[in-house]
């Protein structure tokens, strides 16, 4: 759906390029803000990669931060070895 930018908010928008406009809904007490499309575009498809592309870098890394060595074999059953409460 497209609407057409009001008057007010093409002078504020020229008035500060590059600028984040925020806006707020009186009546339903939300907050909205407006940006250029290809900035939206930019973070929708950085929002909707598949974090599956990033398994092998999170394998690598907590292997080499040592969750690979035995003695943390005790987190898979944690609750057995942790004594009483």
């Amino acid at each position: 759906m497209t609407v057409r930018l009001p008057d007010e908010l093409r002078t504020v928008v020229m008035a500060h390029p590059g600028v984040t406009v925020e806006l707020f809904d009186e009546l339903t007490h939300r907050a909205y803000v407006l940006i250029p499309v290809e900035e939206f575009e930019r973070l929708k498809t950085v929002a909707e990669d598949d974090l599956a592309d990033s398994y092998k870098a999170q394998v690598e890394s907590a292997m080499k931060a040592g969750w690979n060595d035995p003695l943390m074999d005790e987190y898979n059953d944690y609750d057995s070895h942790r004594g009483p409460v």
